[in-house]
């Protein structure tokens, strides 16, 4: 029935969303188009594409990774705001029969992926779940590719795509200034720690110190599950995040009301940021 329509661009066109037949499963291809990252990342953000007439085989399923499920808008019209509160500020209002990627479900309340990587949140009752799912291209670049480049701490792809999905997983939890609980809120390093806590890392508890510790990666070898340090206000390095692959990376901003995806070809980031680290 949505064969070769569009989930909703809200924000950018840097989504691009296409039906595709991946297994038994009924998907939905989510590819994130490479944003210009200048030259140190000049081979970061290539993706595969696929068209309805160019559906992958079950084997090349394995490139993809699940992000949520495609819901339809059921009425008239749809408001989809930046916080689970119809007095919180609002992103757009939406038409009856509009596709969206639900990422999220926190009560009453479903959360769309937006097209600049960040979630909104519409209300369930003007919505209903269909069958396909929504997955992303999975990040391209592995140890392997850039194991004669240097000698630089290399790291399993399995593993860099799982501290990638684990991130993901938070998605919506609000930021708290000095907050550690993924069900109160937290900040940008407490994520960060929180996530590579789950795989056995152990990292200081501020973005300053975190950006002390592991191996120095250059930008143009970045992996999925690296970590990113900025310096956003201060002389310092007063924020972090965990590259995802594909030119973009997943923090808890306050600017953001709290975990969310933005693109490092941003102004704002690719000036601000110091160092990566392994």
């Amino acid at each position: 029935m949505y064969k070769g329509s569009r989930l909703l661009l809200l924000c950018s066109t840097l989504l691009a969303y296409v039906i595709s037949g991946v297994t038994a499963e009924q998907t939905l291809t989510l590819s994130l188009e490479s944003p210009s990252l200048g030259s140190q990342l000049k081979d970061v953000g290539q993706t595969n594409n696929y068209s309805d007439s160019k559906k992958p085989s079950a084997h090349a399923s394995a490139k993809y990774m699940k992000l949520g499920k495609v819901g339809i808008v059921v009425a008239a019209k749809a408001d989809i705001y930046q916080a689970r509160s119809p007095k919180s500020a609002k992103y757009t209002t939406v038409k009856a029969e509009t596709p969206l990627a639900i990422v999220d479900d926190v009560g009453s309340w479903y959360g769309v992926l937006m097209s600049n990587g960040s979630v909104g949140w519409i209300s369930k009752h003007l919505v209903r779940l269909t069958d396909y799912a929504v997955v992303a291209d999975k990040p391209l670049y592995t140890s392997s590719r850039y194991a004669s480049r240097g000698g630089h701490a290399s790291r399993g792809e399995a593993l860099g795509e799982a501290i990638v999905q684990t991130a993901l997983r938070y998605l919506g939890v609000p930021y708290v200034f000095g907050g550690t609980d993924p069900s109160t809120g937290m900040d940008c390093s407490a994520f960060v720690q929180m996530v590579f806590a789950q795989y056995g890392v152990r990292l200081p508890r501020t973005a300053r110190e975190q950006a002390q510790v592991g191996t120095i990666i250059p930008l143009d070898q970045l992996q999925p599950g690296d970590r990113l340090y900025f310096q956003c206000k201060n002389s310092y390095v007063d924020h972090c995040g965990i590259y995802a692959g594909n030119g973009y990376f997943i923090h808890c901003s306050a600017s953001r009301n709290g975990v969310a995806v933005d693109s490092l070809a941003s102004d704002f980031y690719w000036r601000s940021l110091v160092v990566a680290r392994r």
